[in-house]
């Protein structure tokens, strides 16, 4: 029975009788119909953009069918080509199959096996177009959703990459897609456990609520929590669709509540262990003075008593530094000059300095350097910072204090870098060099740098450290070699604020 198929087809064969008979039939189903009588005909064509289909004789005279597929493909890549011929040559079936040919029919035509042929041919048009416009509906949700969206194969490389991806982890979808999605972009222990639950999704069990840190391109990490399902068959092959949230600052933001508390309870325990034992070093310290005077015509003796006296100061010391740490901060800010305070840290550690060939290099002379701050606290932290170098550094010590302009959360900032010409950090160094009471001094409690990125944090800024790859080249000084600072550098992030 004949149907409206709206196609325009093609029809290319030698025999006018065959190309009438041919379009008489398609006329009945209201398909369009030309003509081409041989090979070179039809590929003069121009117009490939209307054609939905070419019925194509297996042997012209100028051409058969398999020499003509190929070139046929490259003109029209999105039309389909059905092979007519008288004869029923299986090899040559399977030959023009392979070739991309949609169909093979034998002459003389039976019009509802064309029909039929043709009906299938636009079965899968339809099809296609659906799933297209499909694909088209998931990308534009995809590309408009403020989450990261990734598709895993069972292989765990990537398939897919939203926008949203890119932008978080600094990575380009060209990039990622096609890699190893578990090595690209986890560490450690989270290799092993995301590669689980990921097995849990091939095996059918969507996960919900699953939370793990991803690697940016700049080396940070962001906590992501995750939703997974099963996708049977994207794009031939299963695939696990992945939504993730970044719940980086919540992270952050439970982490300094939780630092808070522990400080907190700290900062009590502390106060009133300072308070008690204060009285008792008190009463050591007096009996020491009266001792000091009762063996003062003996050396000996006078020497361990000043050695328990230096003793008892260091633990005044480690009191009073592990209260200031534990220690509420209340910031009074103002506008100051980033300079003058580290300018000033440098003037207050003349004691520091004294005998010493130490030259501290300010190249910041273009950049805005004016932020809110408190200036006591943050002098507090460049102090820190200047005397880890000068302890780090061999004679002569040269220390360098680069800025540029940055944005923190959106917001404008100021990127401070202190970088020196001593050794560097180990690995082991950068890591744990904010922890408290870390320390590679053979004096001092470690809580030096844990207070100052307390204080920066404070400020609403990052500090981190490290032993950069490439050393820090600076202008050299009249009548000097071009200076190389390859040691520790230390960077601050601190935002402007409200000037």
């Amino acid at each position: 029975m004949p149907v409206d198929l709206d196609l325009r087809v093609l029809v290319v064969d030698d025999d006018a009788d065959t190309r009438s008979n041919l379009c008489d039939i398609l006329a009945l189903d209201n398909i369009q119909t030309e003509t081409a009588a041989t090979a070179a005909e039809a590929l003069r064509r121009t117009d490939w953009h209307r054609i939905s289909a070419v019925l194509l004789d297996r042997r012209l005279p100028d051409g058969s069918a398999e020499e003509l597929l190929p070139r046929l493909h490259e003109l029209a890549p999105e039309t389909a080509v059905l092979i007519v011929t008288g004869y029923s040559d299986l090899q040559g079936a399977i030959a023009a199959l392979r070739q991309g040919a949609a169909d093979y029919i034998l002459k003389p035509i039976n019009a509802d096996a064309l029909r039929a042929s043709l009906a299938r041919l636009v079965e899968r048009r339809r099809l296609t177009s659906a799933k297209e416009r499909s694909e088209a509906a998931f990308r534009t949700l995809v590309e408009a959703a403020p989450c990261l969206i990734a598709i895993v194969r069972g292989d765990r490389t990537l398939a897919y990459f939203s926008r949203f991806a890119e932008e978080l982890t600094g990575y380009r979808a060209a990039e990622v897609v096609g890699g190893d999605y578990v090595a690209q972009f986890l560490c450690g222990d989270c290799q092993t456990s995301v590669g689980e639950q990921l097995q849990r999704v091939l095996n059918g069990t969507s996960i919900r609520d699953f939370e793990n840190p991803i690697r940016c391109r700049d080396g940070s990490h962001r906590w992501i929590i995750w939703n997974a399902q099963l996708l049977p068959d994207y794009e031939g092959s299963a695939g696990i669709l992945m939504v993730g949230q970044d719940i980086t600052a919540l992270k952050r933001a439970q982490e300094r509540t939780l630092q808070a508390e522990r400080l907190a309870a700290i900062g009590q325990m502390v106060a009133g262990l300072a308070h008690e034992s204060g009285n008792a070093l008190a009463r050591s310290q007096a009996c020491l003075e009266m001792l000091a005077l009762e063996v003062e015509d003996r050396p000996e003796a006078i020497d361990l008593v000043a050695r328990i006296q230096k003793a008892q100061n260091h633990l005044q010391q480690l009191y009073g530094e592990v209260r200031n740490y534990a220690a509420p901060l209340k910031l009074e800010r103002q506008a100051h000059s980033l300079r003058s305070i580290w300018r000033q840290a440098w003037t207050n550690l003349a004691d520091h300095r004294r005998g010493r060939s130490a030259t501290l290099r300010d190249e910041s002379d273009n950049v805005d350097l004016y932020c809110q701050v408190d200036a006591f606290r943050l002098e507090q932290v460049f102090r820190n910072i200047l005397e880890n170098s000068l302890a780090a550094c061999k004679d002569p010590a040269l220390i360098a204090v680069v800025c540029s302009t940055a944005h923190l959360d959106g917001q404008p900032a100021v990127r401070v870098a202190v970088r020196d010409n001593g050794p560097g950090l180990t690995e082991e160094q950068r890591q744990r060099i904010f922890e408290p009471f870390f320390t590679t001094k053979t004096k001092g409690t470690g809580l030096g740098m844990a207070i100052a990125q307390r204080i920066v944090e404070a400020h609403g800024g990052q500090m981190s450290a490290g032993t950069p790859s490439a050393p820090l080249v600076l202008p050299s000084p009249v009548g000097e070699e071009e200076l190389k600072l390859k040691g520790a550098e230390i960077q601050l992030l601190l935002p402007r604020g409200n000037l």
